[in-house]
């Protein structure tokens, strides 16, 4: 297996992780080929559900029980579920509809297809710092992403086994911390040492929050604290700003120049915030909070032209 790294040790700790959290061995595998063989035999999805809720080696329950008036005659309404056998996002929208949350859905795709798909569970969440998105599949969507790209770089076959493994990692070692102490200290050593999933905790965080709030409006957060990073932040918002409310017919045409064609009869605000703008970018250390108010100001007065 290339690149073997802790995380398959995670892998490899999962069983014993799960026994110590739950009290009681996980039979995962077993799971796997009895739907398996349901896919082969052309059962009916609703018999795989059911399936999955049933085994006793695997605790489905704990993603709710198996609303059995709800479900079916959702599985009756049109052909959707009976494509299952290679779920897509009409199996998953489809069984989003019928279940109303995201986690039993997942539970039932990870059964289906463990190569594409993972259980969506706090704890992993959590390392990949994958927070809600617009919609309960959107986050499911941006969850499965991150878990592919670790899949892709750390060797693994399976989504399945990256979300297993992450698993073992935030329950058997950094929060919950189930296994010995010393396993606990190596563990977490390695994950603060572990360059792919900081900056995928930390890329999830932050698209997350310039989707959730306008750009100015975290820099305005920023004051307080970050004084040279809100004003890159507002700069970078001001320029683009300025470039849709004045236009520029010139792709090489500077800020400067497209202020001046503005014509407006108060340039020199604009002009003022220019050259803060431009200080932001290149030499941000000097800036004062009241230079990037004025700057944030400026902007939005631009933008309520």
């Amino acid at each position: 297996m290339k690149n073997k790294d802790y995380l398959h040790d995670c892998l490899e700790l999962h069983g014993e992780v799960a026994e110590l959290r739950y009290g009681k061995p996980q039979r995962v595998g077993e799971l796997e080929r009895q739907v398996e063989t349901m896919k082969a035999n052309g059962s009916a999805l609703w018999d795989v559900i059911c399936a999955i809720h049933a085994y006793e080696g695997f605790p489905a329950d704990m993603f709710g029980f198996l609303p059995e008036e709800q479900i079916e005659p959702q599985l009756k309404e049109g052909d959707w579920h009976l494509r299952w056998r290679r779920p897509g996002r009409v199996l998953i929208d489809g069984l989003f509809k019928a279940f109303r949350q995201i986690e039993p859905v997942s539970l039932i795709v990870r059964f289906i297809d463990p190569a594409r798909y993972g259980i969506m569970s706090g704890p992993v969440a959590a390392i990949l710092g994958v927070r809600p998105r617009r919609s309960a599949t959107a986050t499911y969507n941006a969850y499965l992403k991150a878990l592919g790209e670790i899949a892709r770089r750390r060797g693994f076959d399976r989504i399945a086994d990256v979300e297993m493994a992450l698993w073992a990692l935030q329950v058997g070692a950094l929060a919950d911390k189930l296994l010995p102490p010393t396993q606990c200290k190596s563990l977490a050593r390695s994950y603060r040492s572990d360059a792919l999933l900081q900056q995928l905790q930390t890329r999830n965080l932050i698209m997350q929050l310039f989707r959730e709030k306008p750009k100015l409006d975290i820099a305005e957060s920023l004051l307080t604290t970050d004084v040279a990073l809100a004003g890159q932040i507002a700069g970078i918002e001001f320029e683009q700003i300025v470039g849709k409310r004045f236009g520029s017919p010139g792709l090489d045409d500077s800020l400067e120049m497209i202020i001046n064609r503005a014509s407006h009869p108060n340039l020199a605000r604009l002009h003022d915030a220019r050259r803060i703008r431009n200080r932001a970018i290149h030499e941000p250390r000097g800036l004062k909070r009241a230079d990037v108010e004025r700057l944030i100001g400026t902007a939005r007065w631009v933008s309520d032209l």
